[in-house]
């Protein structure tokens, strides 16, 4: 079961594996670096490497930048200190990783839809700032209109 599903271009991947503390077992993960169009920061995704896709279909959507869909159960947040914060930013911060249950490459319709979203994101956006100016422009117009009128009234 997932809870939540992620739709982006595949940066990098990477293969690496730990030793479990508590069992002394090796597990070995497929990490993806996904790029989500409008963020800043990547997204970061692991799969179990047993679930993982094949090798070869993971270096060609890297190579690729191909958009994927993956399908996530869980995530996990990764504190850390920052020994130089710019500013702006806290000392203090987290990288989540989600745990991926799911990952194939996204069909045509789904990065249409996706390109029509992100399409009606921006106007609704513009739309707004236009309001916001329009609303900015009325004040300023009200503001003159009456320091005019207490000129000719004094």
């Amino acid at each position: 079961m997932s809870y939540l599903s992620i739709t982006a271009k595949v940066e990098e991947v990477n293969e690496s594996s730990y030793t479990n503390q508590s069992t002394g077992e090796i597990v070995s993960k497929v990490q993806l670096s996904l790029v989500v169009p409008s963020m800043r920061d990547r997204v970061r995704c692991e799969l179990k490497l047993e679930d993982a896709p094949k090798t070869d279909l993971l270096e060609k959507w890297e190579l690729e930048e191909s958009w994927v869909v993956v399908s996530a159960d869980s995530m996990r947040a990764l504190a850390f200190q920052r020994t130089n914060a710019r500013a702006g930013e806290k000392t203090v911060g987290a990288l989540v990783v989600f745990q991926a249950s799911d990952v194939r490459e996204a069909s045509e319709a789904e990065r249409m839809q996706l390109q029509q979203a992100r399409k009606a994101a921006k106007i609704k956006a513009k739309q707004a700032r236009a309001a916001r100016q329009a609303e900015k422009q009325a004040q300023r117009q009200a503001a003159a209109a009456q320091a005019e009128q207490q000129q000719q009234s004094a």
